[in-house]
């Protein structure tokens, strides 16, 4: 039987949360268990740390018969939080078709203060799974909400975000069908305090859409500059390899590369570097523009004419040592 329709106002709307990454240390993963996918069966875990439960324990195989959705979440996201009262709601209007069941690997003193103390909430006693390994070993994430569709039968049916989670996607799961919503999956590898894309953390290095590179000399490499309009990627590239300072502003500036020594001031000797740019759209004067800028921030001048005259007019630095970089 399908879900009521009268009750599709009420639940349908979803609020757009960005997913938020547990800032909680995990705890280390069961070593009985290892990631499942979709379409595979999921072992019967027992869940001994479960809050609001009657005190009892409970195992996967007792939501046989009924669609069960684990609800992954912490109680620093403010995501997680917002969505559970929606997900109750869904629950209770299922005539018992369907288990929302949340899971953290939090303590569990840390939730029970939580569920006393959060205003949104206002002392609702949510079931949950507390202090919980075996569950996260099975479905590694990086980001809650994580919401993980498992069928009557015990198999993995979905991975999704918290905003698949709604009447239609519940009523076709009930039905036997995959919910309309694309796979949640989390990048675990990604390691913030690294560059994103170096040695694919996070992406491939092709994901970028928007580049900006500036290296000192790299020996081996030939020296040019070019600049060509990409048109399978919509972008123009601009690049320099190991070309001195006049060169890599005559990307900005044409006239610069025929300009005699007399008609540059562009103060010391700074070598030779490498340069790339790649900018989506087609337009030649937004490229050598950005160029400019570019080179500008990195050796800290303005460039300007004067009359026939091109030069680089250093800046002063002004940073202060003892303010702290915040955002």
């Amino acid at each position: 039987m399908k879900l009521k329709l009268c009750f599709l106002l009420f639940l349908c709307p979803i609020f757009r949360v960005l997913a938020q990454e547990q800032n909680h240390k995990l705890p280390v993963a069961a070593p009985q268990y290892t990631g499942l996918s979709i379409g595979q069966v999921v072992p019967d875990v027992l869940i001994s740390q479960v809050l609001n439960n009657n005190g009892g324990a409970t195992r996967l195989s007792d939501f046989r018969g009924r669609l069960l959705i684990l609800d992954f979440w912490a109680t620093s996201c403010a995501g997680c939080i917002q969505a559970m009262p929606r997900l109750d709601s869904l629950q209770k209007v299922s005539g018992g078709r369907v288990v929302i069941l949340p899971v953290t690997a939090e303590k569990r003193k840390r939730v029970m203060a939580f569920q006393k103390a959060n205003a949104f909430l206002q002392g609702w006693k949510f079931r949950t799974v507390v202090e919980d390994r075996d569950l996260h070993a099975l479905f590694p994430h990086r980001l809650v909400p994580h919401e993980v569709w498992i069928d009557s039968t015990g198999h993995v049916m979905a991975i999704t975000d918290v905003a698949a989670v709604n009447v239609l996607a519940i009523d076709r799961a009930l039905s036997g069908k995959q919910p309309n919503a694309s796979l949640k999956a989390d990048v675990l590898s990604y390691q913030r305090n690294k560059p994103l894309l170096v040695d694919g953390n996070g992406a491939p290095d092709s994901a970028y859409r928007y580049r900006s590179i500036i290296t000192a000399a790299i020996p081996g490499l030939p020296s040019f500059i070019s600049i060509h309009y990409d048109s399978l990627k919509a972008v123009i590239i601009v690049r320099a390899s190991n070309v001195s300072v006049k060169l890599l502003y005559s990307l900005a500036f044409k006239k610069l590369r025929e300009l005699p020594k007399d008609s540059l001031d562009l103060g010391p000797d700074r070598g030779l570097y490498c340069y790339e740019l790649t900018l989506p759209g087609r337009s030649a004067i937004r490229a050598r523009e950005s160029v400019r800028q570019d080179l500008d921030r990195f050796f800290n001048v303005r460039s300007e004419w004067i009359g026939n005259v091109f030069r680089l007019v250093p800046l002063p630095d002004y940073s202060i040592p003892d303010e702290p970089l915040v955002l």
